[in-house]
């Protein structure tokens, strides 16, 4: 699964942040993830630790369209209510003749909220910039990976075609082979 190249810009983030379920189970382990990625983060509440692992599922439900999966009714709506909540702005940043965009959490100096507002911002410029419907999650039922689809024709459904890909095909061709009762 970690033998892809990282999805690009501000997607990069999102990807490591949404391959955290496993890891990042409590807020000790999330804070640990925030500052190894650059984020001043002290302790988190339980409560802080609830609201990221929402953002985070609400960001895979809403990559799961791009694979093909059913996401949820609401996922939209749901991530545009998370940007309002984490008051997601833009700043420009850098040469005035070339100015970047930078995300940031208005009126706070949170740094779960800024690397939520980071985070989210990433999911914004990717939809902006047409680079959305790359992200994927694995079409594997028991996986739901996080990856960029880097091919051609953007068509990859797994994670790891040598993984998840073959257990899936070889289920549905068991399946096949199995006589009705």
């Amino acid at each position: 699964m970690d033998h892809r190249p990282p999805a690009p810009g501000g997607l990069a983030l999102v990807e490591a942040f949404l391959r955290t379920r496993n890891e990042a189970t409590s807020p000790e382990t999330l804070a640990t993830w925030l500052r190894a990625h650059g984020f001043r983060c002290g302790l988190l509440t339980a409560d802080a630790f609830s609201a990221a692992a929402g953002v985070r599922e609400a960001i895979r439900d809403l990559a799961d369209a791009n694979t093909g999966l059913p996401p949820s009714r609401f996922a939209a709506e749901a991530l545009d209510a998370l940007l309002l909540e984490h008051r997601v702005t833009p700043a420009l940043t850098g040469d005035p003749a070339s100015p970047g965009v930078r995300w940031r959490s208005a009126g706070t100096t949170d740094a779960l909220a800024a690397a939520l507002a980071t985070i989210l911002g990433g999911v914004v410029t990717a939809i902006a910039d047409g680079t959305w419907p790359r992200f994927k999650t694995c079409a594997a039922d028991d996986c739901r990976y996080a990856f960029y689809d880097h091919t051609r024709n953007r068509s990859a459904r797994w994670c790891d075609v040598a993984g998840c890909g073959v257990n899936t095909r070889m289920r549905a061709y068991r399946t096949r082979r199995t006589p009705p009762p």
